[in-house]
């Protein structure tokens, strides 16, 4: 019989497949920007050189692509950004990891579904563009990672109880607009969906004999 013996727990490995959380404050290697490029295609990026970086490394593998997970297309003129998904292909060398992507002051007049693609995406802005469906926005809801997002300065921001139906369709922000999300703009963006969801009572039509 062993004396002094003792049994050592099994403790299971954490995973480390799980991409960490990203910030435009804290992102490691700097984005690849594109910003006041004066693109008026998404595609047009293909035959672009990014803006150079103050930092010495930049993040680029030998064939040239980017190891960033943020990208920077702001202050252009784009209308659409249907071929985002070719051009991110190209560009990076793992599109799928995409985690920020700034579209801000553009020409945007809806949300392209191209953007569900990225299903890491944890981060987007979309200020200063021309969509006035806030319905647009609810597409936005399938990105279960997303936790900022950003839509000031388009026409929709007039609609009534603006941010809080945002909230409503996408529960899982944590930033609207560059404020964060609060405990009571939870509860109210909860009484507001009820409001809003519950059926609409039929008007009983009376005729005058």
């Amino acid at each position: 019989m062993m004396s002094g013996s003792s049994v050592v727990p099994h403790t299971p490995k954490k995973r480390t497949d799980a991409l960490p959380s990203i910030d435009a404050t804290n992102e490691i290697q700097d984005p690849l920007d594109y910003s006041f490029c004066r693109l008026n295609k998404v595609e047009d990026a293909l035959d672009e050189e990014p803006r150079s970086s103050p930092r010495k490394n930049q993040g680029l593998t030998e064939d040239g692509k980017s190891t960033s997970r943020c990208l920077r297309l702001n202050n252009n003129s784009l209308q659409s950004i249907e071929r985002l998904g070719e051009v991110i292909n190209a560009k990076f060398e793992n599109p799928k990891n995409i985690a920020w992507i700034d579209l801000s002051f553009n020409e945007l007049t809806t949300v392209d579904p191209v953007l569900l693609e990225f299903t890491e995406l944890q981060i987007l802005y979309l200020h200063g563009n021309q969509i006035a469906d806030i319905k647009e926005v609810a597409k936005l809801s399938a990105l279960k990672k997303l936790r900022k997002l950003t839509t000031h300065g388009n026409p929709l921001e007039k609609a009534k109880g603006y941010k809080f139906q945002i909230l409503a369709m996408i529960p899982q922000l944590q930033a609207i607009d560059f404020s964060r999300v609060t405990k009571c703009d939870r509860k109210t963006a909860e009484v507001w969906n009820n409001l809003n969801s519950a059926p609409k009572k039929k008007k009983e039509k009376i005729e005058d004999d």
